[in-house]
This record gives structure tokens, sequence and C-alpha cells, in this order.
């Protein structure tokens, strides 16, 4: 009369998949945050020009995006897709993060940029990931 259904739960795989990815996220989102302060008092301090703010915040979110990827790609398949994901994730959570830390959320062509180059980055560390390690 019942038909017995199985609850469907996650591999084992998959759980590992899921804990790399948010220590890959924690890692970067950290690694920014550090980052971040510390150009803000180097700002601070020394007479440095407003056009090195998108390079260095570009090399940052670069630095971030590449050990997060690290972290979180693993096995021996999927490396691309892994680290698209991770990428668009990393823009995502960051854009959120920084965003209420400075009440302001800004959607604008370097969101989009960003997110270009997040998810170019992660495949190409995802690729060389599962190829190489």
């Amino acid at each position: 009369m019942f038909a017995h259904f199985k609850s469907k739960s996650i591999s084992d795989e998959n759980k590992n998949l899921i804990f790399a990815f948010v220590k890959g996220l924690l890692a970067a989102l950290l690694i920014s945050f550090a980052l971040i302060v510390v150009f803000a008092f180097i700002l601070k301090c020394f007479n440095i020009s407003d056009v090195a703010i998108v390079p260095v915040t570009l090399l940052i979110k670069g630095i971030s995006v590449f050990v997060g990827s690290m972290i979180a790609v693993n096995g021996k398949n999927k490396g691309l897709v892994k680290g698209v994901v991770f990428g668009a994730i990393y823009v995502l959570l960051a854009f959120l993060v920084f965003g209420i830390i400075a009440a302001n959320f800004t959607f604008d062509f370097g969101l989009i940029l960003d997110f270009a180059f997040a998810c170019l980055l992660g495949a190409l560390v995802g690729i060389v990931k599962v190829n190489k390690f």
C-alpha cells in the first residue's frame, strides 16, 4: 500500500566537495579581507595615487581566487566546472560581504568584469589542479 522510499542522502564524495568549497571560500574571503586592510593602511600612510587602487584590488582578488580554488578543487575530474563555480560563488559572496561592510552595494560593469575574471581564473586553476596534482 505505501511505497517505501529511501531518503536521498549526500554521498561522501559530495560532502567532501562541499567541505572543500567552504574551506576554499573562507580562505579566499579571509585573504581578501586581510589584504584589503593592509592595502587600506598603506593608502592611508603613504601618498599613493588613486590609479593604483584598481590594479591592486584586482591582484588581491586574483590571489584570493587562486588560493581558494587550490583548496576547493579536488578530485580527478571536472576541474573546469568546479573552478568556474568556485569563482562565481566567490564573487557573489565577496560582493555581499564587502557590500555589507561598506554599506554600499554597487552593481556596475566592474562587478561583471570581476565575475568573468574570477570564473576564468578559477577555471584555469581547476584544470591545472585536476591534471597535475
